[in-house]
């Protein structure tokens, strides 16, 4: 008898459906975590130690060290401002940063670690390492300086009396020159001024003007450095087919060659005119004694370079063609060693050639759509093997090496650049069972036989789908679960992350497993991407792709962008012609796709709000919704007054509606906004209804989601933080930090939750940062709340704020 029961219980079991949980040990850990360093302006490969390393300065204003081999990360650190200097020599890397002001940081090749730093308050244009890699010149606002390890002090410092706007520094021996753009006058043109420095004294030399109409970065002119026989300008004058070639620091003669070949390239006049020159060798510590830079030009309607190695033989300057390269959208950089690669765009991705000492040829096939064409190359050596790193406009990192097309690793630090990102809850999958209840419903199928037939097919199919389980074997018809398919227990999302590279990523919450990536782009601009929306969720049983809406900026117009969340596959692509101030969901769905509309807030002399899809019908349906629609602009940084306007719904023909003034919100004088706030996703979902007292009883908790948040910069000094009603207008709490200091350093952060308001800002030491946490609730005295049946933002009564503050050096 127990046998038969303990048989019975163990046949029930085997047909309950599995369950999956958390226990609380595991709440709250992180489930993974990836470092990014974002889209590299800067690739040195350096090796160091036996390792191949390449080190990388980004957008994100982050230095870096990746090793070759696999791409990991040796170390980063992400600087204080853009950075404005970087170059690696020996066994240092040195940088220079800051937006308002200037940190020169020298660090360890090899670990990262900080050797020394030098702060000053100009802004920085330029750093170099003198010869023996101890002392630094760098440029800070109009000055000269030399840095020396272990100083306060500048060991001299020459001001330079914006002679010129210089961002341009080469050390040769005992001189320093420091090279900008000349203004340009009524009587004299565009041109270079050099200024010449004794590098142990500081003292000036000599300084004059050379190359007339020419800009440091007008892709005309190149810096070559030689610590042999010493540094050199080349350029072409607009207009005309000769190429100069001036030694810096001589002035008689002006020019030490000029001629119209500069190398044996047998061009006509109207293609000279054409040519162009650029710096491969980026870092003078590339290549010592003989520089190298490309020419670009057309000839035969073809798009060719050429890498010309500069040298001398005896006392005779020269130039030399080291490769040749098809240049139709090519990337051409240098190694250490004489060899030089260019990566060129192709059909199925891209094709890569190594000349100069070694010879090597690859292809690299990619999907361009996904992350966009080639923008950047990198050549480093592992050992004697080389590994091509190419670098897409979206951020993608790839490192390539013969005999192969596929990658031996790639980095998306298209991550790092992510504005906005959206959580897609996948689609649970459907059992065979749940497809027959749908399949067999008499509104679907309304024959009987039908019916009869499908219920006893899907019994059959449930029955192979329970054995399948029980044995651990995936179903045939439904694969092991992947990252874009979905899930019974609601763990696993994907998160969607839109990028101002122009990328849209998706990755598995679950471990970070990339799903699909999109390069949006308007032409051949990327899109700047700023929100990204769920505008169809998933649902089980459905054959509607749940979807997701990527919006952004290019040029003077807004792209909008739908995908298919699972694939990525791109539904619909649109372009608005309008620079909107806002995007944001609106309470409606479309008519035609079932997907929530968007809309885009136009400021100006007409206000209006552009709805998507741009159709009259999703205009129309979104004035069928019964509760008006309110959106306010000028929420902007450095704006003095915040205006609300009510969407206006009569006569919708266009898929835009007027937007008609409702209020206005003007700060007090002398008080200019630094950051608005609001909920992120409007309605939230709200855990508890109050806060139980120690006593049992209840503070009911405020709950509006028309709350705005405002922070505002004082001329009295401090910050003033303001909290309103987005649809009247309506003061409803404020409050002063008279200490608090508001810098691209130390920002104001806020955010909102149900009925919390959290904010931090930096209040300078000792006391560091602070985070303020106001909370709202109806009414200072427990068990009341309001018990109106019908809320009102017209209508509202002020809530009851209860602050707390938390201080902490470092945050």
């Amino acid at each position: 008898m127990l046998a038969r029961l303990a048989l019975t219980a163990l046949t029930l079991a085997a047909c309950l459906p599995g369950a999956r949980a958390l226990f609380p040990d595991e709440a709250g850990r992180i489930d993974w975590y990836r470092a990014q360093i974002g889209a590299p302006t800067a690739l040195i490969p350096h090796t160091h130690n036996h390792t191949a390393l390449l080190y990388a300065a980004t957008q994100r204003n982050v230095v870096a060290a990746l090793r070759a081999a696999d791409g990991q990360l040796a170390w980063r650190h992400v600087l204080d401002g853009p950075i404005s200097a970087f170059s690696v020599r020996d066994a240092r890397v040195l940088t220079q940063s800051g937006a308002n002001h200037s940190h020169v940081h020298v660090w360890d090749a090899a670990s990262g670690g900080l050797e020394w730093s030098f702060a000053q308050p100009a802004p920085g244009r330029g750093a170099v390492f003198v010869r023996d890699c101890a002392d630094v010149i760098a440029l800070a606002g109009d000055a000269l300086v030399r840095l020396a390890p272990g100083s306060s002090e500048p060991a001299w410092e020459l001001p330079l009396n914006r002679t010129a706007a210089y961002s341009r520094i080469v050390v040769h021996n005992d001189a320093v020159f420091a090279i900008g753009d000349a203004p340009q006058t009524r009587s004299a043109k565009r041109r270079l001024h050099v200024v010449q420095v004794d590098a142990a004294t500081g003292a000036l030399r000599k300084q004059y003007d050379t190359a007339e109409g020419i800009a440091l970065r007008g892709g005309s002119v190149v810096v070559l450095e030689s610590r042999e026989y010493g540094a050199y300008m080349v350029w072409r004058e607009p207009e005309n087919i000769v190429w100069y070639v001036h030694r810096l620091g001589l002035t008689a003669p002006m020019w030490e060659l000029y001629h119209a070949k500069l190398v044996e390239i047998e061009l006509m006049p109207p293609d000279m005119l054409t040519s162009t020159i650029a710096e491969l060798d980026i870092d003078a510590g590339l290549n010592d004694n003989t520089p190298r830079f490309s020419l670009s030009y057309s000839k035969d309607g073809k798009s060719k370079s050429v890498v010309v190695e500069m040298f001398r033989d005896g006392d005779r300057l020269e130039m030399r063609k080291v490769a040749s390269f098809l240049a139709d959208g090519s990337a051409i950089a240098a190694s250490p060693r004489r060899s030089v690669v260019a990566v060129r765009p192709t059909d199925t991705g891209a094709a890569w050639r190594v000349r100069g000492g070694d010879k090597h040829a690859g292809d690299y096939t990619y999907a361009r759509s996904a992350y966009g064409p080639v923008a950047r190359a990198a050549l480093v050596y592992v050992g004697d093997e080389p590994r091509v790193v190419v670098q897409t406009r979206s951020g993608q990192l790839a490192a390539l090496r013969p005999g192969s097309s596929e990658p031996l690793w790639t980095r998306n630090e298209a991550l790092g650049h992510a504005a906005d990102m959206a959580f897609l809850t996948l689609p649970p999958p459907a059992s065979a069972a749940e497809h027959a209840a749908k399949e067999t419903d008499s509104s679907v199928q309304p024959s009987p036989v039908a019916r009869y037939i499908l219920r006893w097919v899907a019994t059959g199919r449930a029955l192979v789908e329970w054995v399948a389980a029980g044995f651990g074997i995936a179903s045939g018809d439904r694969p092991a679960l992947a990252p874009t398919e979905g899930d019974h227990f609601g763990f696993r999302k994907l998160a969607v992350f839109g990028a101002s590279t122009g990328a849209v990523t998706a990755v598995s919450s679950q471990d970070g497993a990339h799903a699909w990536s999109h390069y949006l782009t308007h032409g051949r601009t990327p899109v700047r991407i700023e929100r990204v929306f769920v505008t169809r969720s998933s649902q089980a049983l459905s054959t509607d792709a749940p979807v997701i809406v990527a919006a952004g900026r290019a040029r003077n117009a807004t792209v909008v962008a739908a995908f298919d969340a699972l694939t990525g596959r791109v539904l619909s692509e649109d372009t608005l012609p309008l620079v909107y101030a806002r995007a944001f969901e609106l309470p409606a769905t479309d008519p035609a796709t079932g997907q929530r509309l968007l809309g885009f807030a136009v400021a100006g002399a007409e206000p209006r709000v552009a709805v998507w899809p741009p159709t009259a019908d999703a205009a129309r349906a979104l004035c069928a919704h019964t509760a008006p629609l309110y959106v306010e602009l000028g929420d902007q940084a450095g704006s003095t007054a915040v205006h609300g306007y009510r969407v206006a719904c009569a006569d919708v023909t266009e898929p835009w509606l007027a937007a008609e003034p409702a209020w206005e919100f003007v700060l007090p004088a002398g008080e200019t906004l630094i950051s608005a706030t609001r909920y992120e996703h409007g309605a939230q979902h709200t855990a508890l209804q109050g806060r139980v007292l120690g006593d049992r009883s209840v503070l009911y908790k405020y709950i509006n989601p028309h709350l705005g948040v405002l922070a505002t910069q004082r001329a009295a000094g401090g910050i003033a933080v303001y909290l309103i009603d987005r649809v009247s207008g309506r003061l409803l709490h404020s409050v002063v930090h008279e200490q608090a200091v508001v810098s691209r350093a130390h920002p104001f952060v806020a955010t909102l939750s149900e009925n919390r308001l959290v904010y931090q800002f930096w209040r300078g030491l000792p006391a560091g940062y602070v985070t303020a946490v106001a909370e709202l609730f109806e009414s200072d005295r427990p068990d009341t709340r309001n018990e109106s049946p019908a809320v009102s933002s017209l209508d509202l009564q002020l809530p009851s704020v209860v602050m707390a503050a938390f201080v902490a050096p470092e945050a």
